[in-house]
C-alpha cells in the first residue's frame, strides 16, 4: 500500500467532520473538483475517482467509521465543532490509501485523511427561520 501523500487546494463537499453522515453512519467528506494531477496521484494508489456530473465533478469520498475528521486552520489550531466547514471550503490534506473488506466479502481501496488544514473556510450557516418572522406582533 502506498504511503501518505499531500493534496493541495482541494475543494470540500458534504463535510461530516464532527458528526456522522446519516446515510453511511460515518464521518466523511468529498474531495471534489479534483485536478488532473490530483486524480493521477490518487489513481496511482488504486483508489477510484467518481464523477456524477454534478457540482463536485471528479471526486473521491473519504470516510472514517471510528474517528472524527479534525479540521485545522492555517495556524495549526483545531477548528471547533461549533464552526461548520461548508461546501466550497478549500483544504490541504495529508491522505493515505488503505485496503478494506466488508462483512459481505466486498473489498477495495479507499483514501483516508491523516490531516486536514482548511485554507479557505466557507462556513456553513443553517438557513433557519427567525421565530419573530412567524409571530404576528399584533396578537401579542
Amino acid at each position: 500500500m502506498s504511503e501518505v501523500f499531500k493534496l493541495e487546494n482541494v475543494e470540500l463537499y458534504w463535510p461530516f467532520l464532527y458528526e456522522r453522515n446519516q446515510l453511511s453512519n460515518k464521518f466523511q467528506v468529498d474531495l471534489a473538483n479534483l485536478t488532473d494531477d490530483q486524480i493521477a496521484k490518487i489513481e496511482e494508489t488504486g483508489v477510484q475517482i467518481r464523477n456524477k456530473q454534478d457540482d463536485r465533478n471528479a471526486f473521491v469520498t473519504c470516510k472514517s467509521s471510528m474517528y472524527e475528521i479534525k479540521p485545522y486552520d492555517k495556524n495549526g489550531e483545531v477548528i471547533p465543532a461549533t464552526v461548520k466547514v461548508g461546501n466550497g471550503s478549500k483544504a490541504n490534506l495529508m491522505v493515505k490509501p488503505y485496503g478494506w473488506k466488508s462483512p459481505t466479502g466486498q473489498k477495495g481501496i479507499s483514501l483516508g485523511i491523516v490531516k486536514m488544514v482548511v485554507t479557505d473556510l466557507n462556513e456553513y450557516k443553517s438557513e433557519g427561520v427567525d421565530v419573530s418572522d412567524l409571530v404576528d406582533e399584533d396578537t401579542l
